[in-house]
């Protein structure tokens, strides 16, 4: 079987369609993400691509349900409100409520990790 493992996406929603393309293609039987989603350095304040990188992330999971995804620490930090480098107080709520709605498009049997495994391979952030 073949993996794609999306690495860290840090405010970069190309990845996501760069990824989905590649499923598209056939090019892997699945996919993990490792996500570290937000927080990107000197970007703080674009809520626009806060928003932009979280709609992209939960359009490829609709499209990819058989995706895992695994949790970052930059993701955890602002659920955990411990800050990380490049971590934004402002986009706290945006980020918790994206990461709410990216696990609702998971579905009943698929959630956010902190790790996830295929076979014997193990994921993790």
């Amino acid at each position: 079987m073949k993996v794609l493992v999306i690495p860290d996406i840090h405010l970069k929603p190309y990845i996501f369609y760069k990824a989905a393309e590649l499923m598209r293609k056939g090019c892997a039987d699945r996919a993990v993400c490792l996500m570290d989603i937000p927080d990107d350095w000197k970007k703080e304040l674009c809520m626009e691509c806060y928003e932009q990188t979280y709609d992209s992330a939960i359009d490829f999971a609709k499209e990819f349900p058989e995706t895992l995804w695994c949790y970052g620490n930059h993701d955890l930090s602002y659920v955990w409100e411990e800050p990380e480098t490049g971590y934004s107080s402002i986009m706290r709520n945006l980020v918790c409520r994206k990461l709410h709605q990216l696990d609702e498009a998971l579905g009943e049997n698929n959630s956010i990790r902190y790790a996830n495994s295929i076979d014997n391979v193990l994921f993790c952030h």
